[in-house]
């Protein structure tokens, strides 16, 4: 069985929207050269005024809110070539999400006039920006599916793996690939509907399976093959 994504924020970008931020000269628009956030620091803080809009071009987003009773809850990944901050300067809102890098992370920011502005003067641009939006919607849709349909195990398996592909280029993936992993283990948990305790319980049947061995804060996978096989994943 094809396994998709458990959570919006994998699924790839179509290739054009890809290829359309590959090839446009960003400074051209207006957006900032690439800043480096190291991880774990904050890019953008929920509450805050929304002055500017990041887009990702390389690295590992969490979205996260704070409840009124002080919960953190993860409201998704984001990786490279997404944006974070894009909605609630379209609605003329606060940010309604914390943004923290979770590996180092290049990201370009441009004001909210200016990004306004090219929405308004770029029908390219204001196109693929749509089309962005439109495919987190499709892909919401997709990862409800999924907590109904797929069982919990595969889908942290895919869950590893797609925090895997962005961690390492796909070309430098070799059989067995050591990962200081990004997320707490509550977090993980959250990202794919299942308590901490069950979540313990899934990584030692992946580790009696032989595919992932635990070090301390490492996360070693044994055969990525494997796991892009076991997921179906092209």
């Amino acid at each position: 069985m094809a396994i998709d994504s458990p959570n919006e924020g994998y699924v790839k970008t179509d290739v054009s929207f890809e290829s359309f931020f590959a090839q446009a000269d960003l400074g051209a628009y207006g957006w900032s050269p690439p800043r480096e956030y190291p991880a774990l620091t904050e890019i953008l803080r929920q509450g805050a005024p929304a002055r500017a809009v990041y887009f990702i071009e390389y690295g590992l987003v969490k979205l996260s809110s704070i409840d009124p009773s002080g919960y953190e809850v993860i409201a998704g990944l984001r990786r490279r070539n997404w944006f974070i901050g894009a909605p609630a300067v379209l609605l003329d809102k606060k940010y309604s999400f914390t943004a923290t890098a979770l590996i180092d992370c290049k990201v370009r920011d441009i004001s909210a006039k200016k990004f306004l502005s090219l929405i308004e003067a770029n029908p390219e641009f204001s196109r693929q920006v749509l089309k962005l939006f439109s495919q987190v919607i499709f892909n919401y849709g997709k990862a409800f599916c999924n907590l109904g349909c797929l069982p919990a195990i595969d889908r942290l398996k895919r869950l590893l793996y797609e925090i895997m592909i962005e961690i390492k280029e796909p070309l430098s993936l070799k059989d067995e690939v050591k990962l200081t992993f990004p997320l707490k283990h509550k977090e993980l948990a959250q990202m794919i509907a299942i308590t901490p305790e069950y979540l313990s319980r899934l990584l030692k049947q992946l580790e009696r399976d032989g595919i992932i061995t635990r070090e301390k804060e490492l996360i070693v996978l044994n055969n990525c093959q494997s796991l892009i096989n076991e997921c179906n994943i092209q």
